[in-house]
């Protein structure tokens, strides 16, 4: 039962990474056809596009009342982002971090930072970590944010032309058909997750940042390693980051009024300071070194190996 179960997250896990993959690749041709700026690419469209999975795994999961897997899910991608898809990125090709674009980088990492050291403070003193206002706060701060973003950068009226209307009209349907894809699979993601999850006699928080976190994270490696790659270096921060921003915000914030979130303190706790720290690491690169070469990257990916061995040994501690 659990080799069969866990065969169906990992096809599963596949099949949403592709479909999220192919929604990115014509959002961004959509976003071309209607002139958004590539900074507004990065930061917004892009990072909401590739959130898609993280969102509705968090929507399935608080229909299901499991938000420790959203909530998991959620910080563990956070991770990831950072210490996996930058990492990566800085160990293959090496990733430069211009001035422009620093203000939004340093705007994000810190309400980032802030958001989650809230939630630490919350789950400690309270047996709830998110209830519905929280989420409403989170969602109006996404839509705050996102106001920001588009209103900053404007529109690039010089790419408006680019893309045909015969071709934006295929990407829109195609964008549309991935979208729905992205949905059936995530909710065999979640549904074959919490049934693994309690056949092992496993916490659903341990799930959620491990598997399904990395496995929601493949739309942001893909995608932003291939940027790193053609060294559009503010294309990959954007995207990574404002990954981060979408996830603690409109999907953590969708969770929370669908479903007030409950966790498992332990390894919820790690996966929130893991998450704290890789910004303030981030952080210390874009400021002071701006850029991130191979030892540096390694150093990322080592971290993050840190991370699994740490809540791994606490999902162990609770089973004993």
């Amino acid at each position: 039962m659990a080799f069969l179960e866990g065969i169906t997250l990992l096809v599963s896990l596949i099949i949403l990474s592709k479909s999220s993959s192919v929604a990115v690749d014509h959002a961004a041709k959509l976003s071309r056809f209607f002139g958004i700026s590539q900074i507004a690419l990065g930061f917004l469209l892009i990072s909401v596009s590739t959130s898609l999975p993280e969102l509705s795994v968090s929507i399935l999961s608080a229909n299901l009342h499991e938000g420790a897997i959203a909530a998991g899910n959620v910080f563990g991608s956070n991770i990831a982002n950072i210490l996996i898809v930058l990492g990566f990125g800085g160990f293959l090709y090496g990733l430069k971090i211009g001035k422009e674009g620093m203000k939004e980088i340093g705007l994000i990492l810190l309400l980032t930072t802030v958001i989650s050291a809230y939630i630490v403070f919350n789950s400690t003193v309270r047996a709830q970590a998110l209830g519905f206002f929280e989420g409403v706060a989170l969602l109006v701060l996404f839509a705050g944010y996102s106001i920001y973003v588009i209103r900053k950068n404007g529109t690039n009226t010089a790419e408006i032309n680019e893309i045909p209307k015969k071709e934006a009209l295929h990407s829109f349907i195609f964008f549309l058909g991935s979208i729905i894809v992205v949905l059936i699979s995530s909710a065999f993601v979640v549904d074959s997750a919490v049934t693994l999850a309690k056949s092992l006699n496993i916490a659903e928080s341990f799930i959620g940042a491990t598997i399904i976190a990395i496995g929601t994270s493949l739309p942001e490696l893909s995608m932003d390693l291939q940027a790193i790659r053609k060294k559009q270096y503010g294309l990959a921060i954007g995207d990574a980051i404002g990954s981060n921003m979408t996830n603690l915000t409109l999907v953590l914030g969708t969770a929370a009024v669908i479903s007030p979130i409950s966790l498992k303190i332990p390894i919820f706790i790690a996966a929130l300071l893991f998450a704290i720290v890789s910004n303030m690491i981030l952080f210390y690169v874009a400021s002071i070194n701006r850029e991130l070469k191979r030892v540096g990257g390694l150093l990322f990916v080592l971290i993050y190996l840190v991370y699994l061995v740490t809540i791994f040994y606490l999902q162990i501690s609770e089973l004993s």
